[in-house]
């Protein structure tokens, strides 16, 4: 083997040359870079060397080499940046907010001066172990994101293969099982409810809306018995971002049951305004800006207090609640896929485990019925 100098000439049995180098500034032998052919004479190996040398210190390299120049740190705030959602569009501004959370507080301060080739397993496994398991949660989101950023550099030839291969390091078992109320203890949080607010509390269980839905809700979107959802509320600091659902499914009509339709027609006579434009529930009773989903949370944990459900009962367990009875009373994966607006039919399957297992316990209670 012949040393050139910038990077080296071997001659191979077939009398060829072969010509390779190491990047500058790293000694790690995945980033060594070989030409992509071999070559008749030394001389023209070695002019290949000469020329990679000329493209590195220019700014011309390929994409390993200038891999070597860009740090995660740096990938990642760019990846925010240019990343784009299931629709296509930009990331949600408070999705944006989450992400730089993660990238400042968990990842910028152990990998963030890491270029992208030196993120091996071995240092994705030292940095996961040392995230913090008392908030399990972040610790998964955290490494999915990071995972998510990866996978995009070795889409752009800039890490030579996904570091990220953690089994389970993205998933985590909720704290909290989410409950299930009864009919009753969902007119009960209705009504424990300010009454401006109070049909929010029926349209979660019985339209299966999400908070941010529901807050964006206007005059415009309850059509006689459909309530049709559009858009959707996000907020960051100072500021309510209103967009579509993050899928198109996202986006659909979803028939309100007859018990609750007078309340929802009382609602609108007495608590919004006469403009189609007309928040369902805004920050105050006439006002056009939107509740804060923080605001909303609080009357909602201050009205299950109220109630016999569980302290740990949230708005979004009335999702649930909706589309585990809808499945209980017959509801199809696709009907309840199409009612909730989820994009897969994996979400809605749960729904229809949770029916299986009540049928497991009406079966035993028959079987009780029948030998007493």
């Amino acid at each position: 083997m012949a040393r050139a100098g910038w990077g080296s000439v071997d001659r191979l049995p077939s009398g060829r040359y072969r010509a390779r180098y190491t990047v500058p500034g790293t000694s790690n032998p995945e980033v060594r870079v070989k030409a992509p052919v071999t070559f008749e004479t030394k001389r023209a190996a070695e002019g290949w060397l000469a020329q990679e040398r000329v493209n590195f210190e220019t700014g011309r390299a390929q994409p390993a080499v200038l891999a070597t120049r860009t740090t995660l740190g740096d990938y990642a705030d760019e990846w925010i940046k240019t990343r784009r959602s299931a629709r296509g569009g930009p990331l949600r501004p408070s999705t944006a907010r989450t992400y730089r959370v993660y990238l400042d507080k968990h990842v910028r301060p152990v990998l963030g001066n890491v270029a992208l080739p030196e993120v091996t397993r071995d240092v994705i496994r030292a940095w996961y172990a040392g995230l913090s398991d008392d908030h399990p949660t972040v610790k998964a989101r955290t490494y999915a994101f990071v995972k998510s950023v990866c996978a995009t550099a070795v889409e752009d030839g800039l890490m030579p293969a996904q570091p990220c291969a953690i089994r389970g390091g993205s998933t985590v078992k909720a704290k909290t099982k989410v409950a299930v109320a009864t009919p009753a203890q969902v007119r009960a949080l209705a009504d424990a409810m300010p009454e401006h607010l109070r049909v929010s509390i029926l349209l979660g269980a019985w339209c299966q809306v999400r908070s941010g839905e529901a807050l964006e809700l206007r005059r415009r979107d309850v059509q006689g018995s459909t309530l049709r959802v559009e858009r959707a509320v996000t907020f960051t600091p100072g500021e309510a971002h209103v967009g579509p659902p993050k899928t198109d499914a996202g986006e659909r009509s979803v028939s309100i049951p007859p018990h609750i339709a007078d309340d929802v027609a009382a609602h609108l006579d007495a608590w919004v305004g006469g403009d189609q434009d007309a928040l369902l529930f805004p920050a105050h009773p006439g006002d056009k800006g939107h509740m804060h989903g923080n605001t909303f949370g609080y009357f909602v944990k201050e009205a299950v207090k109220r109630t016999d459900l569980p302290s740990t009962f949230r708005f979004h367990h009335l999702r649930h609640t909706g589309l585990t009875l809808a499945a209980q009373v017959g509801a199809t994966v696709a009907e309840l896929q199409a009612r909730a607006g989820h994009s897969t039919p994996s979400m809605a399957l749960r729904y229809q485990h949770a029916a299986s297992e009540r049928d497991v316990v009406l079966a035993a209670r028959l079987s009780e019925l029948a030998t007493s």
